[in-house]
């Protein structure tokens, strides 16, 4: 039996197909920098049982994550997350720190009647990550004048 649902689970984490928009921004990611990918075991189950468990406010996710010590250059990142982002999305933040060279942009869209679609993208000396998110709109305006209450989304 718990043979059957592993597969089963792997099955649908696999035959789901993601978000192009996503995977455009991190395959241009991987064809521009030259950092090593590196893979997250079970993110497919993860977000099989985020689908399953429906935690409120949040409806969906995706993660990609790279190492290495090689710069990313902002202006670069910033040209590719634009061309690569999809139809829809629009700069939310631009964030830059010139004393570190540590840069995040977020990008965001409508997602259904009341949802929000959100594009995270930020790299930091050692680490870059690229992450999608489905969130509930009401959820994050309500929360978002207060971060330690953004803590708690997805608890309730």
């Amino acid at each position: 039996m718990k043979r059957a649902l592993l597969i089963t689970l792997t099955f649908l984490a696999t035959a789901v197909p993601l978000h192009a928009d996503f995977n455009s921004v991190v395959s241009a990611i991987e064809e521009t920098s030259g950092l090593h990918r590196v893979s997250i075991p079970f993110m497919g189950l993860a977000r099989v049982a985020l689908w399953m468990v429906k935690p409120k406010g949040i409806y969906d996710f995706q993660i990609a994550t790279w190492e290495g010590a090689v710069p990313v250059d902002r202006a670069n990142a910033a040209t590719i997350i634009r061309r690569s982002a999809g139809r829809g999305y629009s700069p939310v933040i631009e964030s830059v720190s010139s004393r570190t060279g540590e840069w995040a942009f977020i990008y965001a869209r409508p997602h259904g009647k009341h949802a929000i679609d959100l594009l995270i993208v930020s790299h930091d000396h050692s680490d870059t990550a690229v992450v999608r998110a489905v969130v509930d709109a009401a959820m994050v305006i309500e929360n978002f004048g207060s971060p330690n209450n953004l803590s708690h989304v997805g608890r309730e």
